[in-house]
């Protein structure tokens, strides 16, 4: 398998970026040998990250904008994106402090649907066709006990109604994605569904619930090599 003059550019979060957490000392690090690096190495493509940890939409759209501007047309074959994870989350300082408040995403549902077929048509009007990427499934029980640390717990119960709202919240942002690769006609990397089906997926994201750890990345890996068969 080989894509030795193929060029890949990667835009989406710190999933992407290869971010794990170290639960020796609670830091968040890049494994040399990640998803992408790996990924690389095995397919000789020549792969550009652009993924940063924290980015939503919103925020791409700014960055690949001023990325484009400074390409020709046609100059890049892939476009990868991987995007939901940030833009669903909540400032839950703000619902501890106050659960009977409106509290808004980063990035609204309606909002996020809208910037990601933006981004699609951009990278279109370049003669650049995007790949998207459905999230990986976050372990409910372990990123409540990871954002709740230090917040009020019975707030945030409360506002939540149960803890599983958090995944179902997830995963109305993977049904975006999912219709927009569906409504585009674009290949879809279903991670979700690799990590669903693996068997015990939790055991495969850090202890903060959201990030992959190392066995988790290989499931990400595994995915997209089957993707370059299927392309």
């Amino acid at each position: 398998m080989t894509f030795e003059n193929t060029r890949i550019d990667i835009w989406g979060d710190s999933i992407m970026k290869g971010i794990v957490l170290d639960e020796t000392d609670g830091r968040y690090r890049v494994p040399q040998k990640n998803c992408v690096a790996r990924f690389a190495e095995i397919t000789g493509a020549a792969v550009m990250n652009h993924a940063s940890f924290g980015m939503t939409v919103g925020k791409a759209f700014e960055r690949i904008t001023r990325s484009l501007a400074r390409k020709l047309p046609g100059t890049d074959e892939i476009a990868l994106l991987e995007y939901g994870g940030n833009d669903c989350d909540f400032n839950w300082a703000e619902i501890s402090a106050n659960p009977e408040g409106g509290h808004l995403p980063k990035t609204p549902l309606d909002r996020f649907a809208a910037i990601l077929q933006s981004i699609i048509d951009l990278f279109r009007s370049f003669r650049i066709e995007p790949v998207l990427m459905s999230l990986p499934p976050l372990d409910a029980d372990k990123y409540f006990a990871w954002l709740s640390r230090g917040l009020n717990i019975g707030n945030l119960r409360s506002w939540l109604g149960d803890i599983n709202r958090i995944y179902r919240w997830q995963e109305a942002y993977n049904n975006v994605v999912r219709q927009t690769a569906n409504r585009n006609g674009l290949f879809l990397i279903d991670v979700r569904q690799d990590f669903l089906i693996s068997g015990n997926y939790g055991a495969k994201m850090c202890a903060d619930g959201i990030h992959p750890n190392e066995s988790g990345q290989t499931i990400i890996l595994e995915s997209a090599l089957s993707a370059v068969r299927q392309i």
